[in-house]
């Protein structure tokens, strides 16, 4: 912290004012003072955190170092947790090296008011989920925002699906791009793929001559060369779907 000394007067009026070394004191002296020290900082010096606050602190740094951002609050009462080893909510912890599904959706509604009286208003519905097969069996967590606005969503909830997207879909493609390269069938978004081709709905197709996969207002559509509308939609709800659009382009041919 700077030195005691006299130092341009920060409330202004153009002399110096006595900086005790911890804090601006009373006395002023309105004539020039020739002083080599370097100005202090033109607001109120910051008192030294107290030892809890630096350690609190100190161990913020350490997670942020080892794990990259961590978010941790508690919301209605439960506790969330989320960093790039594990997201814990509600008392299930789900490493994320190990989750076999993540799913997240964006899903507007517009409503009306009480007794269907007044403006329609519409709001988004955030849900994100990660876990285990089978699904509603096996550990699993279920988060979600409702009745949001839907021009920025919810920083938790944005939050958990960057970390998905950052730590677990790239592995998540990895292992399933070996599996049809090792003569297996995979489940994606419930669309069956293998090395010949994939099955979905009543749409069985192999891999010559499809365009790819793309993403509109809540569904992945499926498009064949040539075809002026896709031959199959499957919904954002779908565990894992996300990764569809890059397996796809991996195994077309």
């Amino acid at each position: 912290m700077t030195q005691a000394g006299w130092y341009a007067d920060p409330y202004g009026g153009g002399g110096h004012r006595w900086w005790d070394g911890t804090k601006w004191t009373d006395h002023v002296n309105a004539t020039p003072v020739q002083q080599a020290q370097p100005q202090p900082p033109q607001a109120m010096p910051q008192q030294p955190m107290p030892q809890q606050a630096q350690a609190q602190q100190a161990q913020a740094q350490q997670a942020h170092a080892q794990y990259g951002p961590v978010l941790h609050k508690t919301r209605y009462g439960v506790e969330l947790h989320a960093d790039a080893h594990a997201i814990t909510w509600d008392g299930t912890t789900i490493e994320l090296a190990k989750a076999e599904f993540v799913g997240y959706t964006a899903v507007q509604a517009r409503m009306r008011g009480p007794l269907n009286i007044g403006s329609v208003h519409t709001s988004t519905d955030y849900h994100f989920e990660i876990g285990f097969f089978p699904v509603n069996q096996a550990p699993a967590i279920a988060f979600e925002e409702t009745g949001l606005r839907a021009n920025t969503p919810p920083s938790d909830w944005q939050f958990l699906v960057d970390l998905s997207r950052r730590y677990v879909e790239p592995r998540l493609l990895r292992q399933f791009l070996a599996a049809v390269e090792a003569g297996q069938t995979v489940d994606v978004g419930k669309v069956r793929i293998d090395r010949n081709g994939f099955v979905g709905g009543n749409v069985s197709r192999g891999w010559e001559g499809i365009e790819g996969v793309t993403f509109d207002k809540g569904w992945y559509f499926v498009h064949a060369r040539g075809a002026g509308k896709p031959i199959l939609r499957v919904p954002q709800q779908n565990q894992n779907v996300m990764l569809l659009p890059q397996i796809f382009d991996a195994l077309k041919r």
